[in-house]
């Protein structure tokens, strides 16, 4: 299934106007151009490279012919066409720095890359006689004093700069490189395919034809190999079947593994669209036809740019107003939406997650997400998950969130399911570790985790409001709303106060309220003496005997979605304590509240 979706885009996008590397072909990161005069003297050393306002130099991709996966002690011998790092096309050992002396290890492999760099072009040059790129090329290879020149440029140092830095050609009279002349183009499609790939039914197309014995490497999944590793190999004896050697065990035709690696490659290159990391899975989307869900998918879950910080905010309410008007009920609502999540493994890729539906079912799930979230505080609106998650962790770095939450959280949200209990045990331990820091993220999170846990359970528990909620009478809410009123009694009878009762109690109270709350309670009598207006004193009386009225015990414990409510309430409270300061405000009356 996987396969045969990744085929149905390259195809879509060909259908499209909008063609991926045809067959052969590979989109490919260039630093430097090699630019030649017909005769194959040298003219300029050209940076492809684009330097952003901030970042390391980007440089241009262009389609060059597919490079094979090297390994092994003679992956030496094994050069690309008319393209390649400058080891094989210079002769230049690799160095760590531009005035680095390279070892005579390093020397010797240059010199064997070299070589089999020089014995592809002159097969070329004899097979192509009438391309003059390629016999540019080739009378630049067997010219030592041209290479010379290139080593000696200006620009030949910064390509040192960068490792494996890769080199093509182009004659100063074309636009094109030449490994894309037509004649380049031909030869490559004329080339067999190894002898070794046997005949069989592929399984993607059901037709018969040539099986690929080893597939071509999916690149960009990080942590990964450099070079690239595989979803479909068999690299151990004991993985094969009924005699069955390498992709023979799963036969794939050759051209389907050309378009599904293909296709993933583009999906998963630098700076895609369709792409976003959580943590160490890389995670790729796409659909059946182009869609406005498509290009804003990645907003729902990443930060919005810093250029455009609203970006966010803009996606969800066109999604909104695709379900409101109908619009994902027709058309591009139904067509298949794809979520494909992939990390490295010890020899190839692993699949983490495949998702498949239509897009109407995943914008729904998505806009379902969002409404759980939403709280009513203006300083908060439609934050992306990526912000969330980092409000639990360690300093609120990415890289202190668990591993495996992240991509547990998307595929909780994107199948309607209940979010994982390590969610709601992040945020709570980070709310603790940091004194009852209850954070409009973490209370959005927890807020989501206990609804969509009371949607599953079909339970009588009614789902938690956006805002404050009178009417809600759980123990665990209450007594966050009554430690709420607490706090800001006791700020208010001590103006510039810089620690509350929430620095010292804010964790046993919302474990062991028992333990904690008849003290509180002692202490609130004393704060009631200390108000300097009457009207604070007989608000503050009121509100904890609103609260007090529906609470007949203190329990002793409460459990983890106890501790949620806690949470909840105690945000709430707070909220509405601040609204109710700002209306008192505007019309100048004593009574204030602190958020």
């Amino acid at each position: 299934m996987i396969l045969q979706a990744l085929c149905e885009y390259y195809d879509r996008k060909a259908d499209a106007g909008d063609p991926l590397p045809p067959v052969g072909f590979e989109e490919k990161a260039i630093p430097f151009v090699l630019v030649l005069d017909t005769a194959g003297n040298f003219v300029q050393l050209r940076d492809t490279r684009e330097i952003p306002e901030k970042g390391k130099p980007v440089p241009r991709s262009f389609l060059v012919p597919q490079g094979v996966k090297r390994s092994g002690a003679k992956a030496y011998e094994t050069a690309y066409c008319l393209w390649d790092h400058y080891g094989y096309v210079l002769s230049q050992p690799k160095v760590a720095k531009p005035d680095s002396e390279p070892s005579e290890k390093e020397i010797d492999m240059a010199a064997k890359q070299h070589q089999a760099f020089v014995e592809l072009v002159d097969r070329l040059a004899e097979e192509i006689p009438d391309d003059q790129g390629v016999q540019a090329v080739r009378a630049f290879l067997h010219n030592e004093s041209e290479k010379e020149k290139v080593r000696q440029s200006s620009e030949f140092r910064e390509c040192l700069k960068i490792s494996g830095c890769n080199l093509t050609f182009q004659l100063s009279t074309e636009t094109d490189l030449v490994c894309q002349s037509p004649h380049i183009q031909q030869w490559i499609r004329e080339q067999p395919l190894d002898d070794e790939n046997k005949e069989g039914v592929c399984l993607v197309t059901g037709e018969r034809s040539k099986i690929a014995r080893l597939h071509p490497p999916v690149k960009g999944v990080w942590g990964a190999q450099m070079a690239g590793a595989n979803i479909v190999s068999f690299n151990i004896d004991s993985f094969n079947s009924w005699g069955k050697e390498k992709g023979n065990n799963a036969p794939v035709s050759e051209d389907v593994a050309f378009k599904y690696t293909t296709a993933l490659n583009q999906l998963l290159r630098t700076n895609s669209p369709q792409r976003m990391q959580l943590n160490e899975i890389s995670v790729v989307w796409w659909s059946t036809g182009e869609n406005q869900f498509e290009q804003n998918f990645s907003s729902f879950f990443n930060d919005s740019p810093k250029d455009d910080p609203d970006q966010s905010v803009r996606a969800v309410r066109q999604l909104f107003e695709s379900l409101q008007d109908g619009s994902f009920l027709h058309s591009e609502g139904t067509e298949r939406f794809y979520l494909l999540g992939l990390s490295p493994n010890a020899a190839r890729i692993a699949i983490r997650f495949w998702q498949v539906g239509t897009v109407a079912e995943f914008g729904t799930r998505i806009a379902e997400w969002f409404q759980d979230i939403e709280l009513a505080d203006r300083y908060v609106s439609c934050p992306p998950l990526k912000p969330l998650l980092r409000s639990t962790a360690l300093l609120r770095k990415e890289e202190n969130v668990p591993p495996n939450l992240q991509g547990e959280t998307i595929r909780n949200i994107l199948m309607g399911l209940p979010l994982p209990a390590s969610l709601l045990q992040a945020a709570i331990k980070r709310i603790k570790a940091e004194k009852g820091d209850v954070s409009p993220y973490r209370a959005s999170l927890i807020k989501a985790y206990l609804n969509r846990l009371y949607r599953h359970q079909k339970t009588s528990n009614k789902e938690i409001t956006m805002a404050f909620n009178p009417e809600e009478k759980r123990i665990g809410y209450r007594l966050g709303c009554l430690f709420a009123v607490l706090e800001k009694l006791q700020a208010d009878a001590n103006p510039g106060l810089n620690a509350t009762i929430r620095d010292r109690y804010y964790s046993s109270a919302s474990c062991t309220p028992k333990a904690v709350f008849g003290t509180l309670m002692r202490l609130h009598a004393h704060h009631l003496k200390k108000l300097q207006h009457q009207g604070q004193r007989v608000n503050a009386e009121k509100r904890i005997a609103e609260i007090m009225s529906d609470i007949n015990d203190f329990p002793a414990h409460l459990n983890l979605e106890e501790q949620g409510l806690f949470a909840i309430g105690y945000y709430h409270q707070r909220q509405a304590l601040f609204t109710k300061k700002e209306t008192a405000s505007s019309k100048e009356e004593p009574e204030g509240a602190e958020a």
